[in-house]
């Protein structure tokens, strides 16, 4: 993968109007133009760096909330996310370039394009791109260029977060409004260009509805501005079912065409892509593995575990064949600066067997999973041991659940329990669960020899519904919703908005604590002091170069290594978030 480190403005904006994934064959490429390409094209190129958008920063927002973590720490800029410390370069740049370069920067044209022959769809796909890129600088930057951005202006002055928070939300409707228009006679339709919903038009407008109920849901700190009745409008007009979700399909397969920015094959998963950044090796946390094997403390193992958490099978230590499931790398322990760390090498492959027993408390079992991009991990030794299962949503040919009916549940139950009416609250967590392990087993196959790539029987999923894990409506709390939630959205930032607006409560997130290494290093506390949580990235390197004089205008913290600590707007009760620390 090849990262962009050094990147002017002025660069940016040239970059926006030359995606190669983005011209029509027919131009000649020594005379581009705002106007080069047609609107089946460039939706498909502009699909490719939103997802890319929406999954990178789920990628780093694992890492901070601890879903997943490595071995590598230090100054490594994925290593210092998961023990809440920086680096001049820690992961800040990747958000911003995908959505202003790959997306941003060439809505203006399409839309123009689109609205000059009467396609009002693809107006309305250009709008609901606007506003899902600029929620997403929202949410990570907290403010960030939105009035000015985008245009002629070099150095464009810089929003507060309610801005780009209203900005984004108001955009969201003129999208909904533009996608329920009936087209001009001879307009082209979505269908020509759409990698996300098949040119449905339906599955757009409840994309959009759903959006809207995540986005006025993470309103729940503002006593004057958090709306539920607003809320479950919105979600009765978005996502019914499963067959009404966003699903982005990946395959593993190297295609014919990478991206011109970073050099990604662009059917290739992104968050595989990720895991595969410089040779990084990845595993999931203690914490998320005992979501899934010890919910709420009873002891109950989720059939999801083996899909979600990586196994191995063991072989000569009974005699046969028996699967070993990794515990996760325990960020509450020394275990990634101590003796006890021991990674996944304990299986040798000379002799197909573990050269000792797993261990429940130092034997852990990587994310990384074999594919076209990735031949060198080895998954299955030559006897047939599957010496890594992999997990579902790592997978090179994973889908990217962009935006789909369980987290539209699990609204639901959040704001009727807020409301007090357990009852339906409970009804809608439920199905929540039901409805994940329904959409993992559209892509699960039954009887696949691997465990974690076979299918959850329904006798398992109702078995697990009626658990005493589930519960019932008289022991429902908002945790079980939000860490029922929080598997459901695996890889999602919205994982990380909603740890933030709740404070990341242990009171909520059952087990959940500050990582380690944060506590025990004073070093890291000039990032997250004392008191402090992770809540925003740092402002990117190319804002620091080339529009430094806006960037130091925007936040008082703006150049200070804590503006990490500071909350961004809808993360504050009041609209002084600024001053919060």
């Amino acid at each position: 993968m090849k990262k962009i480190n050094k990147l002017g403005i002025s660069l940016l904006m040239t970059l926006m109007f030359v995606s190669c994934m983005n011209l029509d064959i027919n131009t000649d490429p020594d005379s581009l133009s705002s106007s080069s390409g047609n609107l089946a094209t460039r939706l498909s190129g502009m699909q490719f760096w939103m997802g890319h958008t929406h999954q990178t920063t789920g990628f780093f927002a694992a890492l901070i909330n601890q879903q997943i973590t490595l071995s590598n720490r230090g100054n490594d800029r994925y290593g210092s996310l998961a023990e809440w410390t920086a680096t001049n370069n820690t992961a800040s740049t990747y958000p911003y370039q995908a959505f202003y370069v790959g997306v941003g920067g060439t809505t203006a044209d399409v839309y123009v394009m689109a609205e000059k022959e009467g396609a009002y769809h693809y107006m309305g796909v250009m709008k609901l791109f606007r506003s899902m890129g600029f929620m997403v600088m929202c949410d990570v930057y907290g403010e960030m260029p939105y009035t000015n951005a985008l245009g002629p202006e070099i150095s464009p002055t810089y929003d507060d977060g309610k801005t780009l928070f209203y900005g984004a939300l108001s955009e969201l409707d003129e999208a909904i409004a533009l996608l329920k228009q009936t087209q001009k006679t001879g307009a082209k339709t979505l269908q020509e260009g759409d990698a996300w919903n098949g040119g449905d038009v339906n599955k757009w407008i409840k994309l959009a509805y759903g959006l809207k109920a995540r986005w006025l849901n993470n309103l729940s700190k503002k006593a004057d501005m958090y709306d539920p009745t607003a809320i479950l409008e919105a979600l009765n007009n978005a996502q019914q079912s499963n067959d009404d979700n966003t699903v982005i399909y990946h395959e593993n397969a190297t295609s014919s065409v990478s991206d011109n920015m970073w050099g990604d094959d662009i059917k290739t998963n992104y968050t595989y892509i990720w895991l595969l950044n410089w040779s990084r090796v990845y595993y999931v946390t203690k914490w998320y593995a005992d979501l899934l094997t010890n919910f709420d403390g009873k002891g109950i193992v989720d059939p999801r575990a083996n899909k979600l958490v990586p196994s191995a099978q063991i072989t000569g230590i009974s005699g046969g064949k028996e699967w070993f499931r990794t515990p996760g790398v325990d960020m509450q322990s020394d275990i990634r600066i101590g003796t006890n760390w021991r990674g996944p090498g304990l299986y040798d492959a000379a002799t197909h067997k573990w050269t000792e027993t797993p261990t429940t408390d130092s034997t852990v079992i990587s994310l990384q999973t074999k594919g076209i991009h990735s031949p060198s991990y080895q998954d299955v030794a030559e006897d047939g041991t599957i010496v890594n299962s992999g997990t579902f949503y790592v997978r090179p040919d994973a889908p990217t659940h962009l935006l789909c009916y369980p987290e539209m549940c699990f609204i639901k139950a959040e704001v009727l329990f807020r409301q007090g009416q357990t009852g339906p609250a409970f009804d809608a967590y439920k199905e929540g669960i039901k409805a994940h392990i329904d959409l993992l087993n559209e892509k699960l196959t039954a009887g696949d020899a691997n465990i974690a790539k076979s299918t959850i029987t329904a006798t398992e999923r109702d078995d697990y519904l009626n658990s005493a894990a589930v519960g019932t409506a008289t022991d429902l709390t908002l945790g079980k919703i939000m860490m029922q939630k929080f598997i459901a959205l695996s890889f999602s930032n919205q994982n990380w908005n909603d740890m933030r607006r709740l404070d990341y409560s242990p009171s909520i997130y059952s087990g959940w604590a500050e990582p380690y290494e944060r506590t025990s290093n004073s070093n890291d506390k000039r990032w997250i002091p004392d008191g402090k949580q992770y809540r925003r990235l740092g402002y990117v390197s190319h804002e620091y170069n080339y529009n430094n004089a806006n960037l130091t205008a925007s936040h008082p913290h703006a150049l200070l290594d804590d503006i990490r600590s500071f909350p961004v707007w809808w993360d504050y009760p009041t609209d002084d978030y600024k001053q919060a620390n």
